[in-house]
C-alpha cells in the first residue's frame, strides 16, 4: 500500500540565545505561522535571515515544522 503525505501546515521557528541563568543557557523561541506549504526551503531560510537581521539576540537555530496528513495513494 502506497502512502502520500499532504502538507497541511508549515511553521518557521527561530530560536535565539537568551540569558544564562544558574549556569544554564535559556532560549527565546519565536514561531511564525501560516508559511505557504509550497514555499521552498531556501526561501524560508532567506526570510528567516531577514527577520533575524532585525533582532539584537544571537540566533541559535532556524527550524521548519510541517504538519502532514497521510493518505493512501
Amino acid at each position: 500500500m502506497a502512502v502520500n503525505a499532504i502538507v497541511k501546515n508549515v511553521k518557521l521557528q527561530i530560536k535565539y540565545l537568551g540569558e544564562v541563568k544558574d549556569g544554564k543557557q535559556a532560549y527565546i523561541s519565536k514561531t511564525y505561522n501560516k508559511v505557504k506549504p509550497e514555499a521552498e526551503d531556501q526561501d524560508i531560510y532567506d526570510a528567516a535571515g531577514i527577520i533575524t537581521g532585525l533582532q539584537t539576540k544571537e540566533v541559535f537555530s532556524i527550524n521548519k515544522a510541517e504538519d502532514s496528513e497521510l493518505v493512501e495513494a
